[in-house]
């Protein structure tokens, strides 16, 4: 009777997971639902299969998602622009609250604001602090 629970649950969590592509949202419960599956199968009680289903899902979410992790970065390309972080340079244009300033780096010019906003004038020594977007954090020196 519960076998059909267990079905469900199986599509729903295919489904979600195809949705959500690469977020590893609820494979896990795939797993799970497939070892509920089979104890419903073996005339197991439900209690037990609950507690199956539970077991299943935590080892694999515990033991494979560190690694899918790790291999799914995403589409991270690797750049030569953070090479600018921890460098100074001068502020050509001021930032104020409201908006970037700018600065030069290796004869790119970069839009520049500061991680609270606060303003900084122009002609200022800046140090790189993190690239954020098309834009770069900096603080003054």
């Amino acid at each position: 009777m519960y076998l059909y629970l267990w079905i469900a649950i199986l599509i729903v969590s295919i489904i979600v997971e195809v949705a959500t592509a690469s977020a590893l949202i609820s494979i896990w419960f795939v797993a799970g639902s497939i070892g509920a599956i089979i104890a419903s199968l073996l005339n197991i009680s439900f209690i037990w299969q609950i507690i199956i289903f539970f077991i299943i899902s935590g080892v694999f979410l515990i033991v494979f998602r560190p690694m899918a992790m790790e291999n799914a970065r995403g589409n991270f390309v690797a750049t030569n622009a953070d090479r600018a972080i921890g460098r100074q340079t001068e502020l050509l244009k001021e930032i104020t609250n409201d908006s970037w300033g700018q600065v030069k780096i290796d004869g790119v010019i970069w839009n520049a604001t500061t991680i609270d906003s606060t303003p900084i004038k122009s002609n200022e020594i800046v140090e790189i602090l993190a690239i954020e977007g098309s834009k770069l954090i900096v603080k003054k020196i």
